[in-house]
């Protein structure tokens, strides 16, 4: 079993390089700067040229290029575009709830994203990213048990510049980007100014009233300060802010009871029987009720009606002081962020109020980090330390609208339509430390470890809109202590080659159920999931550096695992199952001739239950059985690319580059529901770059899903309300970008 952590490029080294070989690519997967042949990690990075290169628009776009992750948008449930659902072997979080921690960490600049709500970043100035597979719970902590994305922007430079970029394509795409470089007070203050302004129309339609949905209207900017206090201490400042004024994501009615796996029992057939004739709504078959004729033949037309919103607000105020102390580096971030999101979904996708949703989050979170780093013994020793707090204040107001106009005795007598208003305070901290001793010119040991300590209360408040009779109103805390250790060896067999072994340990925090269907004894408590990965890898060198082959194998052991369950109107969380997860990765870079490059990436992942459990409460059924597959894990993950640049007598450059991107089967929900099970596909994008003798300016022309293929990017379905809907991913698209910089 082997399986790797080869890249694309995080940052490249100024060294000069003719073109006919590879380039070194440095990392910051261990808190400190190196080359990522000599990092010990499975990482793949990309840098702001890798992502160009290949189109990438928004960050779930790196998964088609990243071995054994899913990186998803529209959440299920939600309506959300911004709202990711992250997997990486295996791992993460498929529910976007407020009181739902992910399972892949994300950080901007050093700076922990606590939610998954507006996960789907817009690629605006950035220099990096970075994709850290298997648990970093000693360098990076808590919800990072399936892995880590590290984001880093552009830095301030001492010079004055700066680039416009305009974007033109289908769907009457307009996006326009600019970045000014200020250098002041002599060059000891630098600036950086990012702004954007993203439009595009929507790629589905809502037939009843014509609306569209998926469409693009975000406007976002940022401002760094860099100055240097004195000689030895630097001082970093950024603030952001997005501002996004959108259509729900896409969703697609996929079957109606009955069929294969929905029944529509009590919900369904009450409602057609006593509510859906006095509505006044008409299927397209002429019945006055929800039926099969309201599926269309297009995955992208629905006779949605409800609201239809997706609105984001984001803003931060983050500072970095590094002080050089000699030997040691000390360095402080202080971050405070907000976000304020309303998204909104129509789940039956017909002119009836049958299964809507509609949520308006508020969010803000605090964060300081100290940390401490150095080097020893003439080198041979290298350490990095810290502590670190975090706090969070959140609130979820939210309607469900599920089988309105059901009363008892005419509905059942539990009816799940709901006003809530769900209320979070986090808090966590943690002392962590990581070392490595060079036992010998290239045989060398990793020892580090995390404690964590997570407290959190939550205020679960669910008013019946049937009565307006309150049925939960409660209140709930606890707190959960983790040490999350991590040992590793690596060999440097040759100078380019370098051969490790480690074992590290994960975990994700424990948290409440905020979904209750009768009463506040359905807000149960389940407990923090845990891991242990036991990982060998080799990262190689060939032939002048002109080949880079890395591979890594890993092993899993994966406890109390957090099986998130939506199933309307089963929403929610168990501690339900042990696991083993057993897999390999494999990237190549390959200069096969000097202006030609290659690279390939591909992900085997084998999953499975080892024990499954109970629910937590008398609603809460676990729909799986032990030969049940993880959610959102495909067996193989696949992606290559040719790239080719041809330099033209006058000193310009021509670029041609086509990526296939390709996935086998997997299971959007954890109950395997094959209605939204998504087959193996691929996707195919190319791009086609002129760049002028002066690099002064650039022009693209570019296709992404190139032959148009249809998947799902996230897919739900209720037996009880005899329902299944699906969310569509983009179809081809086009466009054209002229680039200009001074």
């Amino acid at each position: 079993m082997l399986a790797m952590a080869a890249p694309v490029a995080a940052q490249t080294a100024p060294a000069q390089n003719d073109g006919a070989t590879l380039e070194e690519i440095v990392v910051t997967a261990r808190r400190r700067s190196e080359a990522l042949q000599d990092t010990p990690v499975a990482v793949t990075a990309f840098t702001a040229e890798a992502l160009e290169a290949r189109s990438v628009e928004t960050l779930d776009n790196i998964a088609r290029f990243t071995p054994n992750i899913r990186f998803d948008g529209a959440a299920a449930l939600s309506g959300g575009n911004y709202n990711a659902t992250v997997f990486i072997r295996g791992i993460g979080q498929n529910d976007f709830a407020i009181f739902s921690d992910p399972g892949v960490g994300f950080y901007v600049d050093g700076v922990y994203y606590a939610r998954s709500i507006g996960g789907i970043m817009d690629a605006v100035d950035l220099a990096s990213v970075e994709v850290l597979r298997g648990p970093q719970g000693t360098l990076f902590g808590k919800n990072t048990i399936g892995g880590a994305v590290l984001i880093s922007t552009q830095r301030p430079t001492d010079d004055l510049s700066g680039r416009v970029e305009l974007t033109t394509g289908r769907f009457d795409r307009l996006d326009v980007k600019g970045v000014v470089n200020v250098p002041l007070a002599d060059g000891k203050v630098l600036t950086r100014l990012s702004v954007s302004s993203l439009n595009r129309d929507g790629y589905a339609k809502r037939l009843s009233d014509g609306q569209d949905m998926g469409d693009r209207n975000a406007d976002s900017a940022r401002l760094q300060i860099t100055t240097n206090v004195t000689e030895d201490i630097d001082f970093h400042l950024v603030g952001d802010v997005t501002r996004a004024r959108e259509h729900s994501a896409p969703n697609k009615l996929l079957a109606i009871a009955p069929a294969p796996g929905l029944t529509g029992v009590p919900f369904l057939v009450n409602y057609n029987n006593l509510v859906a004739p006095t509505r006044g709504v008409t299927a397209p078959n002429g019945q006055k009720t929800l039926n099969s004729s309201f599926l269309t033949d297009s995955p992208f037309t629905t006779w949605a009606t409800g609201p239809n919103v997706n609105d984001l607000d984001l803003w931060g105020l983050a500072g970095t002081l590094t002080w050089n102390l000699g030997t040691v580096e000390a360095k402080s971030i202080t971050a405070y962020r907000e976000l304020q999101a309303t998204f909104a979904r129509d789940g039956d996708n017909t002119p009836f109020t049958y299964r809507e949703t509609f949520n308006d989050d508020d969010q803000w979170q605090f964060s300081q980090e100290f940390q401490l780093s150095g080097d020893g013994m003439d080198g041979r020793f290298t350490w990095v330390g810290g502590v670190y707090y975090f706090t969070e204040e959140g609130t979820d107001n939210a309607r469900a609208d599920l089988a309105m106009g059901l009363w008892p005795p005419l509905g059942p007598a539990l009816s799940p339509a709901t006003l809530i208003l769900n209320r979070i305070d986090n808090t966590s901290y943690a002392v962590f430390g990581q070392g490595n001793f060079k036992l010998t010119d290239d045989l060398s040991v990793t020892a580090g470890a995390r404690w964590n300590r997570d407290k959190k209360w939550i205020s679960v408040f669910n008013r019946r809109q049937r009565d307006q009779v309150v049925f939960t109103d409660v209140q709930r805390s606890g707190d959960w202590n983790a040490f999350t250790p991590k040992l590793g060896l690596e060999y440097k067999a040759t100078s380019d080659a370098m051969l490790y072994a480690s074992a590290g340990k994960g975990f994700k925090s424990g948290g409440y159920n905020a979904r209750p269907l009768a009463d506040a004894s359905e807000v149960t408590q389940y407990e923090p999931e845990t891991i242990w990965t036991y990982e060998v890898g080799a990262k190689t060198g060939w032939l002048d550096n002109r080949l880079i082959v890395n591979v890594a194998g890993y092993l899993s052991k994966y406890d109390n695992i957090q099986l998130t369950v939506n199933q309307t109107p089963r929403n929610f969380v168990a501690n339900a199952a042990k696991g083993t997860i057993k897999g390999a990765e494999l990237e190549v870079r390959a200069k096969p001739a000097k202006g030609l490059d290659f690279d390939l990436a591909v992900g085997y992942t084998d999953a499975q239950y080892d024990e499954v459990g109970t629910g937590l409460g008398p609603t809460q059924v676990l729909p799986i059985t032990k030969a049940a597959k993880f959610v959102k894990t495909p067996k193989w993950t696949v992606s290559t690319g040719l790239q080719y640049t041809y330099a033209m007598g006058d000193g310009s450059t021509l670029s041609l580059r086509g990526d296939l991107s390709a996935y086998s089967k997997f299971y959007n929900d954890v109950a395997n529901t094959e209605l939204v099970a998504q087959s193996g596909y691929g996707i195919v994008n190319s791009r086609l770059t002129y760049t002028s003798p002066d690099d002064s300016w650039t022009l693209a022309l570019f296709a992404t899903n190139l032959t148009d293929r249809r998947y799902f990017v996230s897919g739900n379905a209720s037996a009880a309300f005899g329902l299944a809907e699906a969310s569509y991913g983009r179809p081809r698209e086009w466009g054209v970008t002229l680039g200009a910089k001074f």
